[in-house]
């Protein structure tokens, strides 16, 4: 067995400026994911533009699942530095035209290079962790990035608030520059370092671009009730669906066993928990008569709860089997679901406060543990496209999450049914995705290698 790495020796050994890095990196992820949610109502405010509301995050979200395979075999066949730079340099620029624009439709044109520059960089330095620490490093490091997300989830909202009614809504985006160049200076001469992997499978850009028209047209047939919602959805599936199958690891689509069906899992895991998180709020507000603030804080509790369980995880995984993780983490995020379910039904309201605390455990339990077997399962060549490949996995789960809750939600209306009848149509869809995750647990055994691959010596220079 692999001698766990403690926790002080992510910051020994040349590794410190990088972990210290890709946290600031993982760290601005959370701030622009949770602030700008905050900003958005001062925007519309000062902008106008309504009907390109939802482009502001849905352009974001495409552009980084476009990017992110393009990125991951990038720093495969140029080595991690050069795109770590490049795909840095367009977050920046994307973020200051946000802060610069004058109309919402520039806003979310601005968005969607500050997306493919996020995409992109988040990718590239996820890929380095699994070149340059070793397995037990690798859970630790995990639980730190989802640790990075505590305190942007308890004051994110509140900061992006503070900043819009003071400063003004602008610097909600220029305020995290100086951190990103922090960032980037950190991580930039450890990556460099790292040389090329070798020859990376080759992608056509045509594959991310289809998939992300295909995803696309998708959500939008999900979103619409009208003679267009039959002919987008299926024609959307299609586009979605032929090109996962050339941007995916072989097999992912079939769930065959090893790194494809972790991949996969992570899709269920991910669509179980947004297909509650995004319509829990309604549920609490517009069902059970709640206010706002107390819906946040059992969102909240799931965010900060995710940190418990992936701390707990990063130990228990070097004396427990993968299998066991993802099934013992899907079934508690299963049982959390069926808790949710139980308070639109009338349950005591303290339930769902217990029940989204145990989704984040179950979370955080889980996800790492796939993404880990994805990770192991990556030679020193194909890292960036294995990394890249969760993070489509992921993005693609965070979007059909929303959209197929949302036409539950639709349909009752529409139907003329009551608002708990969709709301149970979006947990129902949950719950089937958590059961998903458990039945694919099994499949993630995978045969060892032979021979580990030690991580390369990084020079004193870059201490």
């Amino acid at each position: 067995m692999e001698t766990p790495l403690r926790w002080r020796e992510l910051f020994q050994e040349g590794r410190g400026r990088l972990t210290i890095g890709i946290l600031l990196v993982e760290f601005l992820v959370a701030v622009e994911a949770l602030v700008i949610i905050a900003i958005m109502p001062a925007i519309r405010l000062e902008l106008g533009g309504l009907e390109f509301y939802g482009l502001v995050f849905a352009g974001f979200s495409l552009a980084a699942l476009v990017l992110s395979p393009i990125a991951g075999r990038a720093a495969d066949r140029q080595g991690p530095a050069q795109p770590f730079l490049w795909f840095g340099a367009l977050f920046m620029i994307g973020t200051i035209l946000c802060g610069l624009a004058p109309s919402m439709p520039l806003l979310a044109l601005a968005r969607v290079i500050q997306g493919a520059g996020a995409g992109g960089a988040y990718t590239v330095a996820l890929a380095a962790v699994t070149r340059v620490y070793p397995e037990s490093g690798r859970a630790r490091v995990l639980a730190l990035l989802a640790g990075a997300w505590i305190v942007p989830g308890l004051l994110g909202p509140s900061y992006g608030a503070l900043v819009a009614s003071t400063l003004g809504w602008r610097w909600a985006f220029f305020s995290i520059i100086p951190l990103a160049l922090v960032a980037m200076a950190l991580a930039w001469p450890v990556l460099r370092a790292l040389p090329a992997a070798g020859p990376a499978s080759k992608l056509s850009v045509r594959w991310p671009l289809q998939l992300a028209a295909g995803v696309g047209a998708l959500i939008s047939g999900l979103s619409l009730l009208t003679w267009l919602s039959l002919p987008l959805v299926a024609g959307g599936a299609w586009l979605t669906w032929s090109a996962l199958g050339h941007i995916l690891p072989a097999g992912s689509l079939r769930a065959r066993p090893g790194p494809p069906a972790a991949v996969t899992t992570i899709f269920m895991l991910i669509l179980a928990f947004i297909g509650a998180d995004y319509f829990i709020p309604l549920m609490l507000t517009g069902v059970r008569g709640r206010s706002l603030a107390e819906a946040s804080a059992v969102i909240t509790l799931g965010t900060v709860s995710w940190s418990v369980g992936n701390w707990w995880q990063s130990r228990a995984v070097l004396r427990t089997s993968s299998v066991a993780l993802v099934r013992l983490g899907g079934a508690i995020l299963t049982i959390a679901i069926v808790g949710i379910i139980a308070t639109l039904a009338g349950a005591p309201l303290a339930i769902s406060y217990l029940a989204w605390f145990a989704a984040g455990v179950g979370m955080g339990i889980a996800y790492p543990t796939a993404y880990l077997v994805i990770m192991r399962g990556a030679d020193a060549a194909e890292a960036g496209s294995a990394v890249s490949s969760e993070q489509v996995a992921e993005r693609l789960a965070l979007a059909l999450g929303g959209g197929l809750g949302g036409v539950c939600v639709a349909l009752a209306l529409a139907l003329h049914a009551s608002l708990a009848t969709g709301l149970a149509g979006a947990f129902g869809l949950a719950l089937l995705a958590g059961l998903a995750s458990i039945a694919l647990a099994p499949r993630l055994t995978m045969p060892r290698p032979a021979a580990v691959a030690t991580p390369p010596d990084i020079p004193p220079s870059t201490r």
